[in-house]
């Protein structure tokens, strides 16, 4: 039950999302209101970080409950502006602001809840089925928000968001479960008891926090330079075909996982689909090919389901319960606060060193063009490339950490 409506309202906010970020681009046509609807979406998640320790004195379900009404507001005064009003950007960048703010508490109280949902030895297969949520939103958000906005207006994404909304709280509101983790002598709920256990018994999970952030850094690479071949090699027309095929791959993955469970050797796991994504970025780049992108674009995004339900298993397996909102919200906040950094330098990077180097006599057009093909439109393929090397790179140190090799052996009680 709670999975259903949290994968519903996962998928309505990712449409909201996308229906928003096309509604504010053909109203304003400014790059600049896109980018400040996603920061506005993601401050919340650094603004609220001391206040995470909230999630693990409190009930998570009531947590989830309140969280959801919270975030819930915002999109509910941007309707009612819409519909009696003059619905403005702004309005809608103060909106995702509001609901950034409950979801930077729901969604760590919703995976702190995970393990009083299910037993201990289904935790892996729990967290492989919570992945469908973002993976459903990646092949219907590009797919269904955009018509939503363009034969009903902003008002009809609003609405489907608000929706999603009251499904999500109300399978919480209907499901009766108990999640209040026991306290601990060692721990008296202050975020500074987070830190001392993680310079401690948990250290090795700071070694996977440090490669969970590079891999987010560099992921705002990959995206850049996924979209921008999608559109070269397919056009338009075919630009949404991509991430649409990648997307049901995701699917399919996490309901295997949900059945089949996630790979006893965790780190493991997670080693071998950077690994693979490495290889994907390479498919994808080495010839300017529509249909290899299609091929890599599938291969790369088939392991990011694989990835995060060995590591969200590994942090419910390895961290008291009694810390896991926390620990959670500390993985979200890394998460989360490079992207935005990583996604500003990719632009840089693209306009004003790919392009140059792969253009005809460019610094790169003589050697490397020789097998990608010479041309600034090649650019977005050396950066591919570069996310291939930054990949391999972190596999590799995940494979040899000493701290990482036992980490997913043995659980916490």
């Amino acid at each position: 039950m709670i999975w259903s409506g949290q994968t519903i309202s996962t998928v309505g906010s990712a449409l909201s999302g996308i229906g928003i970020a096309v509604y504010v681009y053909v109203t304003t046509g400014s790059l600049l209101w896109l980018g400040l609807l996603t920061a506005f979406e993601t401050l919340p998640i650094l603004l609220t970080s001391p206040l995470l320790r909230f999630t693990d004195r409190f009930d998570r379900r009531s947590v989830m409950i309140w969280a959801d009404v919270a975030a819930a507001i915002g999109p509910a005064i941007a309707l009612m502006i819409a519909l009696f009003g003059d619905l403005q950007p702004w309005h809608l960048a103060l909106a995702g602001l509001a609901g950034g703010l409950g979801t930077s508490f729901q969604v760590p109280a919703y995976q702190a809840a995970l393990p009083h949902l299910v037993e201990q030895d289904a935790i892996d297969r729990a967290n492989g089925l919570v992945q469908l949520g973002p993976a459903a939103a990646l092949v219907l958000g590009p797919a269904i928000a955009t018509p939503i906005v363009a034969w009903w207006g902003i008002e009809a994404i609003l609405i489907v968001d608000l929706v999603s909304f009251m499904i999500g709280a109300g399978a919480t509101v209907l499901t009766t479960f108990s999640a209040v983790a026991e306290p601990s002598d060692d721990d008296d709920g202050s975020n500074r008891a987070t830190f001392a256990w993680l310079r401690g018994p948990g250290r090795a999970l700071l070694t996977l926090l440090a490669a969970i952030a590079a891999i987010n850094l560099v992921m705002a690479f990959f995206n850049l330079a996924f979209f921008a071949l999608a559109i070269e090699l397919g056009g338009v027309a075919r630009a949404g075909l991509v991430p649409a095929l990648g997307g049901a791959t995701m699917v399919a993955v996490s309901l295997a996982m949900g059945k089949r469970g996630v790979p006893a050797r965790r780190v493991s796991a997670v080693a071998a689909a950077v690994g693979m994504m490495a290889i994907a970025c390479v498919v994808a780049a080495v010839r300017p090919s529509f249909v290899l992108l299609l091929v890599g674009t599938v291969l790369a995004l088939a392991t990011v389901p694989v990835a995060n339900a060995a590591v969200s298993t590994m942090f419910h397996e390895q961290v008291p319960a009694n810390m896991h909102g926390r620990v959670f919200g500390l993985r979200n906040v890394i998460g989360q606060m490079l992207y935005p950094f990583g996604a500003a330098c990719a632009g840089l990077v693209g306009a004003h060193l790919s392009a140059p180097a792969m253009s005809e006599g460019g610094a790169l057009a003589g050697t490397l063009g020789r097998v990608i093909g010479v041309g600034p439109d090649r650019g977005p393929a050396l950066i591919m490339l570069g996310v291939a090397a930054a990949l391999a790179t972190i596999m590799l140190v995940v494979v040899n950490s000493s701290a990482l090799r036992e980490l997913g052996n043995e659980t916490v009680a």
